[in-house]
């Protein structure tokens, strides 16, 4: 599959929760090719957000999260999930009934959904957004949400605050949000932020299997369910 940058992915397909999805093959791969693309000179460039495919790798919080979204009921429910990559909590949300908008901002996912959706014969909106730095515009675009999902967002050590009043300005009233993760350093501060916000938090764990995690090794994933 070719980036929209000029250089080649190497793919594979991945079968889970009855989707078949293609994912890049290698992660390692995927990031010395775009070193090769950009050169010894402009190195940097090559693990920035906006290039690193990233995106690209069906990682086991995205996983785990669509495990624990099975038990709910999300007929007619309307959703956003942020930071998207593969978007597999959106095609499940859509396959059980629910309206929702996937949003990511690398050039190359759009590439990878509409392959999959093609593939998979599911179709849902996609809209590009840094939901770290754009939420006014796009919350006046794409309205308000009953749910907003996100998994391995926190990896990064913005100010949680800002996180958890940008998440939540996405929130109809009465809304939750939906955040998986694989154990980040930064989680409690962001829980710690969303109390103080008034947003009580439900933990549970979902356990992904080791065949579809990139160790195969069995990963526990936690899953934060934030509610007013």
């Amino acid at each position: 599959m070719k980036s929209n940058h000029g250089f080649l992915y190497q793919t594979k397909e991945i079968k889970v929760l009855d989707f078949n999805l293609t994912t890049i093959r290698d992660l390692d791969e995927s990031i010395d090719t775009l070193c090769d693309f950009f050169g010894e000179a402009d190195q940097d460039n090559s693990l920035a957000e906006e290039y690193c495919p990233y995106f690209g790798v069906l990682w086991e919080a995205g996983i785990g999260l669509s495990q624990y979204l099975l038990k709910m009921d999300l007929n007619n429910k309307r959703v956003l999930e942020i930071g998207c990559g593969l978007a597999l909590p959106s095609f499940l949300v859509t396959k059980m009934g629910g309206e929702i908008i996937a949003t990511d901002f690398h050039a190359d996912v759009p590439l990878f959904l509409e392959f999959n959706q093609n593939k998979n014969k599911i179709q849902f909106p996609y809209r590009v957004m840094n939901w770290r730095d754009e939420v006014e515009r796009t919350k006046s675009d794409l309205g308000l949400f009953d749910l907003v999902l996100g998994s391995d967002i926190l990896y990064e050590s913005q100010h949680p605050m800002q996180v958890a009043i940008a998440l939540i300005a996405f929130l109809k009233p009465g809304g939750k949000i939906i955040l998986s993760d694989p154990g980040r350093a930064y989680i409690q501060k962001f829980i710690t932020s969303m109390n103080e916000c008034g947003y009580a938090e439900n933990f549970t764990t979902q356990i992904v299997a080791a065949e579809l995690t990139p160790k195969k090794q069995q990963r526990d994933i936690f899953i934060f369910e934030f509610t007013k």
